[in-house]
């Protein structure tokens, strides 16, 4: 017994760990690294992958963008912080104003911070252990909030019809933490929302800063995709 609740550890705790001790190593000061923060994205890329067929389109549409951001940002030079990569970019003539050019590092990070905002608000809910609310009402609220508002009319009837497919909140918990829903009981339901809340607690800050960034040098391209 002592075996198997060990190995059930192991497993929960390393796809929380290693994303949260990823993101925790973003913000240089005041500042975000550009490289600490794609390697971030990048480790929870895997994580989104985990929780199941409802946060497919999440995770797909998350790994185009970090390609995205990556393939600038390994051809650039002066890019190490979030800052000075999307500076570089517009001084380089890449966007039309606000307006994003559709393969540059701006607009892979622009809907990376936005699909981050949408799954910060998600783990949120997910992260109270006892919930009755299903993950996919905090979903579409989130969506409604964060997504819908820049999607057209085509992403706005398949992004949340994809969100009400999402299975109930243990199904989601014994995904992230690596279990088998039959294996998921109230110690791993309860580290597995800690580890939510540290992430969301990592998030909200960074998102502001983020949104920020683009905000100051002019590149939050608000148009629907």
């Amino acid at each position: 017994c002592a075996l198997r609740s060990s190995r059930r550890r192991r497993l929960h705790a390393d796809k929380l760990d290693d994303v949260c001790t990823n993101f925790s190593a973003v913000m240089t000061g005041d500042e975000i690294d550009t490289a600490e923060l794609l390697k971030a994205c990048r480790a929870h890329l895997s994580l989104v992958k985990s929780g199941g067929r409802a946060l497919g389109l999440v995770a797909k549409d998350l790994e185009c963008n970090v390609n995205k951001a990556e393939h600038v940002f390994k051809q650039s030079r002066g890019g190490g912080t979030l800052p000075s990569l999307l500076r570089n970019e517009r001084d380089a003539g890449a966007h039309n104003g606000s307006e994003l050019h559709e393969d540059s590092a701006a607009m892979g990070l622009l809907w990376i911070r936005r699909s981050l905002a949408f799954q910060c608000d998600l783990y949120s809910e997910i992260a109270q252990p006892g919930s009755s609310q299903p993950p996919k009402h905090a979903a579409c609220r989130s969506y409604v909030k964060h997504l819908a508002p820049f999607h057209g009319w085509m992403l706005q009837k398949v992004f949340p019809a994809s969100l009400t497919q999402m299975s109930s909140r243990d199904a989601m918990v014994s995904k992230f933490a690596g279990v088998s829903l039959d294996d998921l009981d109230s110690e791993v339901d309860h580290e597995v929302s800690r580890k939510l809340k540290s992430l969301v607690s990592i998030w909200r800050p960074l998102i502001d800063v983020w949104e920020s960034d683009f905000e100051r040098l002019g590149l939050e391209d608000v148009r629907r995709v």
